[in-house]
């Protein structure tokens, strides 16, 4: 289950603040946010080839633009790390956010991952 592994590979990062979804209105900060964009499996003629993926996109939130900035490094480094959990096939950066209402900065990657 990739989203186990996910959690379990970023949870160090932030002390355990890896949401999906949404995080708390009272979440602290810097923290990482998930997101399920889509997910596949591959068909053959026979059926189910065994094969599947899962694209998220992972959030880095910070109070400051280079809070966010760094902790999405440090979640790139960890989400193309060799393991036996999962493999990157991609990565791409999304645009930054900021939230005026929070004062929040987002720096964003959308990633395909292969179990």
């Amino acid at each position: 289950m990739i989203e186990k592994s996910l959690i379990d590979r970023l949870s160090p990062l932030v002390d355990g603040r890896v949401y999906f979804g949404v995080a708390p209105e009272d979440a602290l900060q810097p923290r990482l946010v998930i997101q399920t964009v889509s997910g596949g499996t591959g068909f053959t003629l026979a059926g189910w080839d065994g094969s599947s993926e899962l694209t998220i996109q992972l959030d880095a939130w910070g109070e400051s633009f280079l809070q966010a900035l760094t902790l999405a490094g440090l979640a790139f480094a960890a989400m193309t790390a060799d393991g036996d959990d999962f493999t990157t096939g991609s990565a791409d950066r999304l645009p930054d956010v900021f939230e005026d209402d929070t004062k929040l900065h987002s720096v964003s990657w959308e990633y395909t991952l292969q179990p």
